[in-house]
């Protein structure tokens, strides 16, 4: 089947903080077993990972830019303290703590659906509108380390989810909400990258990647945005964008998740998916704090360990499919390659016997 007319494979890479080092081995597996990718979809470090490689001159070197990436987050983590945000948060804390729980309960719950507005006692908050505890000074200095925008806009089609956000606070409540079975989380935005105005391709990037409380969103117009893995929580739909992707038309797609145990379902969508779920626990610790420390685990034993991870899991699990299909792909030229052997002795034969006809 010529590239023209093989179907379109899109590529989804979900959110998840450090734990993106395993889609590096993902995508390096994939380059291994010669798998094109046409499209790409991805949500806060995802969407970092595919500017990387939508913006390579091809799909091997923005492969190897970025392993380069994650080997240099594991010698400089990207974590750095954002001073003025603690000095606020404790501040804050102090004056919320001086009021009874249940009214600051209300306080909260009265904000919700607001766009702007303070909370009584929580004045120092409110002023920070964002109580970003991290600083993004060093994620931006590796966005323009690593993503050429000029070159993205002529990259493959790039989709990068993103989520609106009511306040940091306020947001992380509406998940919590939507963990506890309460509520669903408002639906996240899906972004075609290269659509954008040259100045606001950088800022969607770098808002779909603002955790909330640890980075600031971003203002794109008169909205501020942050991480999208944050819209449709439930069933993580913000955090595995597929639906722009099938939007776009794909139909064939390969989709990578970074949570052990995510609902996102495949059977939700009418498409031919393979999902690359980690074989081994991609947190590899216990404890009420585990997750947020793999998430934040920007050290060279973590993500080495990742990158393996996600290579092993698509090598068993792609590779398979891949094998099926390029089984089934020989059967089938063996089959036109015999009828065609069929054929041309057919019109052999038919002209001998013209041949001898024309003897009697």
């Amino acid at each position: 089947m010529s590239d023209v007319d093989r179907p379109q494979l899109g590529l989804v890479l979900s959110g998840g903080g450090a734990k993106g080092a395993y889609q590096v081995g993902v995508l390096q597996a994939l380059q291994e077993l010669g798998v094109g990718v046409d499209m790409v979809a991805g949500t806060s470090i995802g969407a970092l990972n595919g500017a990387v490689l939508a913006c390579a001159p091809s799909y091997a070197e923005g492969v190897e830019r970025l392993r380069e990436l994650w080997l240099s987050l594991a010698d400089e983590s990207p974590l750095q303290a954002n001073v003025p945000a603690y000095v606020a948060l404790l501040a804050a804390a102090g004056l919320a703590m001086n009021r009874p729980m249940a009214e600051a309960l209300t306080q909260i719950v009265a904000l919700q659906g607001k766009n702007d507005g303070a909370l009584p006692g929580l004045q120092a908050l409110d002023e920070l509108r964002d109580p970003a505890l991290l600083s993004d000074k060093p994620l931006q200095r590796l966005f323009d380390e690593y993503v050429d925008l000029e070159r993205l806009a002529h990259g493959p089609p790039l989709y990068v989810a993103v989520y609106e956000s009511r306040g940091a606070f306020l947001d992380a409540l509406r998940c919590l909400a939507a963990e506890a079975g309460v509520a669903d989380t408002p639906p996240s935005r899906f972004v075609h990258v290269q659509s954008l105005p040259a100045n606001e391709r950088r800022n969607v990037l770098l808002a779909s990647a603002a955790i909330p409380l640890l980075y600031k969103a971003r203002r794109i117009k008169e909205r501020r945005y942050s991480d999208g893995g944050q819209g449709g929580w439930r069933k993580s739909h913000g955090n595995t964008p597929i639906t722009p992707l099938l939007d776009a038309g794909c139909r064939q797609l390969i989709v990578t998740h970074l949570s052990d145990g995510s609902l996102w379902n495949r059977n939700d969508f009418d498409a031919t998916v393979i999902e690359i779920r980690p074989e081994s626990r991609i947190v590899a610790e216990d404890g009420v704090m585990a997750g947020a420390r793999a998430t934040l685990g920007f050290n060279r034993s973590n993500i080495t360990r990742l990158i393996n991870l996600g290579h092993e899991d698509t090598l068993r699990c792609v590779g398979r499919v891949v094998r099926t299909a390029r089984g089934r792909q020989a059967l089938q030229r063996m089959e036109e390659s015999r009828s065609e052997a069929v054929r041309v002795e057919e019109a052999a034969d038919a002209r001998l016997a013209e041949a001898l006809s024309r003897l009697r």
